[in-house]
């Protein structure tokens, strides 16, 4: 199999698609034979429009049996290969990029439409979420988010995470995961969020935490008391199903599948995007204390799950007559 994705961890950007590297590494350890062809996107049009070009000689190089593209652009990349094309929508090639003015850019939403031209040349298609599914007005997509890795996403004691992280012991932390300078993440919601709490005799700490190695997201999540998460539009956010696993109660907004994902889950709740809500939210897991049930409601989200949906979607994409290549195991991290 030949997949090609715009994110992949490098050691210039060691976060950038680190769910695509463990998806890649779990088909890998169910015996799928990977070889792996990163676009820079982030240098510009021009990679996608080279990857347009290359893909077909590198395709004839590896010969793959399937050809896994992770992100609409890439999918558009892939247009060419003649290999069955499975495509990857992850969100904002979706929903499109959300500006510092609050609003869906009109580049964005011309991209997004691009993307859908992969969509129409694909074989299978995998979204994150059903909204995604209908928003993309694909009723054969096939819905599988992002998977969890259990073992990395474990919580640890709180006194120990908080005396690493350097994090007052008494105080009550709310976490916010994600790049604030990234409009869509909506910082300045969990600002107000945190500032509406002081105002209401309920002092908290907000902090933002992104960028960094999983073992230290793990230690964020482990001293925080809440995740909160006001993002205006995701797919399957990760930050969410991660706090899951870490048992860290999680105040979201609804979107994506956050719903779905935290359903049962308590203490947590998924609200609308109002603020008062959000506040009166938090302060009842406040009031609640300790951490959800969130390992346990997030189980079957477990990287080794996710990969056999995935694989069922490449043997649905191949047809009856076709298989995959399936060697040893053998790291590639």
């Amino acid at each position: 199999m030949l997949a090609v994705t715009n994110m992949y961890p490098s050691p210039e950007r060691p976060t950038l698609g680190i769910f695509v590297r463990s998806q890649i590494e779990s088909l890998r350890r169910l015996g799928v034979a990977v070889e792996v062809h990163v676009i820079d996107g982030w240098r510009g049009a021009s990679s996608y429009a080279r990857a347009l070009r290359e893909l077909p000689g590198i395709e004839r190089r590896v010969r793959p049996d399937l050809v896994h593209a992770h992100y609409g652009l890439s999918g558009v990349a892939a247009l060419r290969v003649r290999a069955p094309l499975v495509v990857s929508f992850c969100g904002d090639d979706v929903f499109g990029t959300t500006g510092r003015d609050g609003r869906i850019s009109r580049r964005s939403l011309a991209l997004a439409r691009l993307s859908r031209l992969a969509a129409r040349r694909a074989d299978a298609v995998i979204v994150k979420s059903a909204e995604m599914r209908a928003r993309l007005a694909l009723p054969a997509a096939t819905v599988i988010p992002n998977g969890v890795d259990l073992d990395v996403f474990s919580s640890i004691p709180r006194s120990d995470a908080r005396r690493r992280l350097g994090w007052p012991e008494g105080d009550s932390i709310l976490l916010f995961a994600s790049d604030p300078d990234e409009p869509v993440k909506n910082w300045p919601f969990a600002s107000e969020v945190a500032q509406r709490l002081g105002s209401r005799g309920r002092p908290v700490r907000l902090e933002a935490f992104w960028g960094r190695p999983q073992a230290e997201l793990v230690a964020a999540m482990s001293a925080a008391d809440v995740l909160i998460f006001p993002s205006l539009h995701e797919g399957s956010p990760n930050v969410v199903k991660e706090a899951m696993s870490v048992s860290l109660p999680v105040v979201a907004a609804s979107v994506g599948d956050c719903a779905e994902r935290l359903d049962g889950c308590s203490p947590g709740a998924v609200v609308p995007h109002d603020v008062n809500a959000f506040v009166e939210a938090v302060e009842r897991v406040l009031d609640t204390g300790g951490r959800s049930n969130g390992r346990e409601r997030i189980a079957p989200l477990s990287l080794e799950s996710v990969a056999r949906c995935v694989l069922a979607t490449y043997e649905q994409a191949l047809g009856p007559k076709a298989s995959l290549d399936r060697v040893p195991y053998e790291s590639t991290i």
